[in-house]
């Protein structure tokens, strides 16, 4: 990431905070959680009112989608990115479930720190929500001094962190200065600069299991179907669609997903 691009988004995420933290007392007060967030993925779905389903797309630099018809929200969530981002991928599409459907829809994203990032206010609300989501305050900062007592490097602490709390590398490095934790910006220029290569050697050297740099691959949309199946029979035995229009909608369905998910 671009280093004055870096300082741009830590600015804008303090002007942001008060706003977003209503958003998170709505998604707290609607979910009543308080833990490990990919461990529940599918309840926060249904407590949400959200099918949320992954498929491994082609494309792997596409974060995640959301779409709300009117009738029924569905979450699309990229399985070929890696864990850690498609976990912030999903909180970021979060915010966008509580406060409505963005102004665009399939958008291509770097994991959500795109160049709008900075232009798009709607955007960057929603990073700051994923961070805070993923990277609660109170424990994120225990959690850095823990690490920190064990070794002064701060790409090891900020390796460490990325992988407890599973979240991307830059969004923990953002997430030490807009809570202040870091003071002087410039001693993680260079950092801004890793790329996969590096952060995987300090995942190997700390002996860190580095599952979360992995994508998962998985696919769900076998699932869908299925229940979209058993759905279109009930709504044709009550008269509510015709065969010919379901049978039209899952053939739509299947090309899509034949011409966007990753082949083999």
């Amino acid at each position: 990431m671009d280093f004055n691009r870096f300082k741009e988004i830590i600015i804008k995420n303090r002007v942001y905070i008060d706003s977003v933290k209503e958003t998170l007392k709505v998604f707290h007060d609607r979910v009543q959680w308080d833990g490990n967030i990919p461990k529940i993925i599918k309840e926060i779905g249904e407590k949400l009112d959200v099918l949320i389903f992954q498929v491994p797309l082609a494309d792997s630099d596409f974060g995640a989608v959301f779409l709300d018809t009117g009738y029924n929200k569905y979450l699309l969530l990229n399985s070929s990115q890696p864990r850690n981002k498609m976990y912030f991928s999903f909180c970021h599409d979060i915010y966008h479930i509580l406060s409505g459907v963005p102004g665009y829809i399939n958008e291509k994203r770097e994991v959500h720190f795109n160049q709008d990032y900075i232009s798009n206010d709607n955007e960057s609300k929603a990073n700051l929500f994923a961070a805070n989501l993923l990277m609660p305050e109170i424990e994120f900062k225990k959690m850095y001094d823990l690490y920190m007592t064990d070794n002064k490097d701060i790409e090891k602490t900020v390796v460490k962190l990325m992988n407890y709390f599973n979240s991307p590398f830059v969004a923990v490095l953002i997430r030490l200065y807009e809570l202040e934790i870091l003071k002087k910006i410039e001693d993680v220029k260079g950092m801004l600069k890793y790329g996969d290569n590096e952060i995987r050697e300090l995942f190997d050297f700390l002996w860190l299991d580095s599952d979360i740099l992995e994508p998962t691959y998985k696919d769900e949309m076998p699932f869908v179907l299925k229940k979209l199946k058993t759905e279109g029979a009930d709504l044709i035995e009550k008269q509510l669609l015709s065969e010919y229009n379901y049978n039209r909608i899952i053939e739509g369905i299947n090309k899509i997903y034949s011409d966007i998910r990753k082949k083999e």
